[in-house]
């Protein structure tokens, strides 16, 4: 179900959460509106933070109607919202709603590992629907969900050679243990790498209806919390963010992860 949100356009919305801080380059372009930012708007938004990363092209257009997901009575597969992304380049996106204005503030901070999920999702989908289909399955695979959990509730626990080494030698009671006293230690600076373990970690908000949760103050919803090793556990929050975003494409690549929500399961989180 849909969240019902209570809270209207506030270009400041920043000031809400200290996890807010991975879109902060990105919804600083709305500042200065007055009102709810066009897919316009996420169009040039796009295109100025994705300039030299050599990823391909995107435009923010309608979302998805009930009318366009059939053609002659077959499912009509370009017409569904990953296949747009993937096939088309186009993100189906609403208006004057948080969820999407999110979901383009994370393809803009993220656009390599949001485009390998979105390819994975088609991938899948396209496996399991052929050209003659009359009907979408009535439920998600397994694989599905994890990447749809990560999607929307997703958390990177980004860690360096070190402290990647010595958290999965934990136990998981542990490593929850550990990976819980970073996160109430980060609250003050979310963005800084903790040194903790040997190495250093940081907490990098990834989902956008985690992010949809905080500006309503409301406890975000259970999502998918994946450990990963960066080469560059930098300072500089554009080079961390950028390395970030390069080694979960990678993940959301790899076959062998994403493919089960137990996966997911190992470190929970409530940020607040």
């Amino acid at each position: 179900m849909a969240l019902v949100h209570q809270v209207g356009w506030e270009p400041n919305f920043l000031v809400r959460s200290p996890w807010f801080w991975p879109l902060k380059d990105a919804a600083s372009r709305f500042q200065h509106l007055v009102d709810w930012p066009t897919t316009r708007d996420f169009d040039r938004l796009y295109e100025e933070l994705t300039q030299g990363k050599e990823v391909r092209p995107l435009r923010f257009g309608d979302n998805v109607r009930r009318q366009d997901k059939r053609v002659g009575g077959y499912v009509n597969l370009d017409a569904l919202y990953d296949a747009r992304i993937t096939k088309h380049g186009e993100v189906p996106s609403r208006t004057r709603d948080w969820h999407d204005l999110f979901n383009a503030l994370c393809f803009a901070t993220f656009p390599r590992a949001k485009l390998a999920l979105h390819r994975r999702q088609y991938t899948v989908l396209e496996q399991r629907v052929g050209r003659r289909s009359t009907q979408l399955p009535g439920a998600r695979t397994r694989e599905q969900d994890a990447l749809t959990l990560f999607d929307e509730g997703g958390v990177v626990i980004a860690v360096d050679a070190k402290a990647h080494q010595a958290l999965v030698e934990m136990s998981r009671e542990q490593r929850q243990s550990c990976i819980a006293r970073v996160v109430e230690e980060s609250l003050l600076d979310p963005q800084a790498p903790r040194d903790a373990v040997g190495g250093k970690v940081v907490v990098v908000p990834f989902g956008h209806a985690l992010f949809e949760h905080l500006i309503e103050g409301l406890r975000c919803p259970g999502g998918c919390t994946q450990l990963l090793e960066l080469a560059d556990a930098s300072d500089e929050r554009p080079r961390l963010l950028d390395a970030v975003d390069r080694a979960l494409s990678q993940a959301l690549s790899d076959p062998t992860r994403f493919v089960n929500p137990a996966q997911c399961a190992g470190m929970p989180l409530s940020l607040r």
